[in-house]
């Protein structure tokens, strides 16, 4: 049992955790949203610049990952999540305002 608690990379354990929680909650918005139609409390503002912020995030951790060779896949799972979850509720504003 020693053995494998040293093969496993404590930091990142925490990444993958923290990215997980990141990713999953914005989740419970885009459902809401889904479900009631209202996006009156959205503000346009927030949106853009969270949508927008995730975007360029991405392709900033994407293109250093690619010079690299190195893979931080619990951030590419945090990005794309939130990037489809920012954009539906973009498109959500739009469609039900």
């Amino acid at each position: 049992m020693h053995k494998l608690f040293r093969k496993i990379d404590f930091f990142k354990s925490l990444g993958w955790f923290g990215n997980i929680i990141l990713s999953i909650g914005v989740i419970p918005q885009v459902v809401q949203t889904w479900e009631t139609k209202d996006v009156s409390s959205f503000n346009w503002s927030f949106l853009l610049m969270w949508a927008f912020g995730v975007l360029f995030t991405f392709i900033y951790i994407l293109e250093g990952d690619l010079k690299s060779g190195k893979r931080q896949y619990p951030l590419w799972l945090n990005y794309l999540v939130n990037i489809i979850a920012t954009f539906y509720l973009c498109y959500a504003k739009i469609l039900y305002s």
